[in-house]
């Protein structure tokens, strides 16, 4: 199944093709984030990771239209597999020169941006601070024709995450040699956690992202490892989620 950007983003009125944004080497973002950082700063990990993702995901919404590049949606469709597991999506970068102009260059920010947040968030915690603060939330309220929406939904959704994955006590000495650096991330978060109009539990995101990898077209993403490549590296049970012996798993 082709990876889809959520109906909540895809309902909105579609972005005109008129830029209406000023973007050269003497702008700065005038967004200041830090309202919003400071409630996920108590959430985990992994809850950080994946709004992060769905920042991302408003910024390839608004140029969907203006490009043919299909790695911008590639990549989101890993970002998310890499948040389930971080060794799914392969560290990936893009020529900055391959991306001129004010469609292209920030979509470039973008993708280096939430790749950055993937690859690095479970070794330095503030990764995703830098991601979500300095480009992606900025960014998207930037570039987007009409900021509302977006407020409203990361506004939403920040205390949404806030409630239901609080950040639990994290002692520094209990893993110092990050032998349980998945497990340190919290409890997975699926896609739908993002959406408002979806009555979300935690416990339901296993079987929601499982269902999600099972969709996977691995072998039409350049950003994805192959089932092989992920059996190496000690996944047992490629693009799935759920145990073979749950109910769920033949579904």
């Amino acid at each position: 199944m082709p990876y889809t950007l959520p109906s909540y983003i895809n309902n909105q009125s579609q972005p005109s093709p008129v830029l209406r944004y000023i973007w050269n080497t003497d702008f700065v973002f005038k967004y200041d984030p830090e309202e919003r950082i400071g409630k996920i700063r108590n959430t985990t990990t992994q809850t950080k990771i994946a709004l992060c993702i769905g920042v991302y995901e408003w910024i390839i919404w608004r140029f969907h239209r203006l490009t043919n590049d299909a790695s911008p949606f590639q990549i989101a469709e890993a970002a998310w597999c890499g948040s389930v597991n971080n060794a799914y999506l392969k560290y990936f970068e893009r020529d900055p020169d391959e991306y001129p102009g004010p469609v292209l260059d920030p979509l470039h920010s973008a993708m280096m941006s939430i790749g950055t947040v993937l690859s690095f968030t479970a070794e330095n915690k503030d990764e995703w601070e830098d991601g979500f603060g300095l480009i992606l939330a900025p960014l998207a309220m930037h570039v987007l024709p009409d900021p509302q929406p977006f407020e409203k939904w990361l506004e939403y959704v920040t205390d949404r995450l806030l409630l239901l994955y609080p950040e639990p006590e994290d002692d520094p000495y209990e893993d110092i040699f990050n032998d349980h650096e998945e497990e340190r991330r919290g409890p997975l978060v699926a896609r739908e956690a993002l959406d408002p109009s979806f009555d979300y539990h935690p416990d339901q995101a296993p079987e929601l992202l499982d269902n999600f990898l099972r969709n996977i077209d691995h072998m039409a993403n350049p950003f994805l490892r192959s089932p092989e490549e992920l059996m190496e590296l000690g996944i047992e049970h490629p693009y799935r989620v759920l145990p073979p012996e749950s109910p769920e798993w033949r579904k």
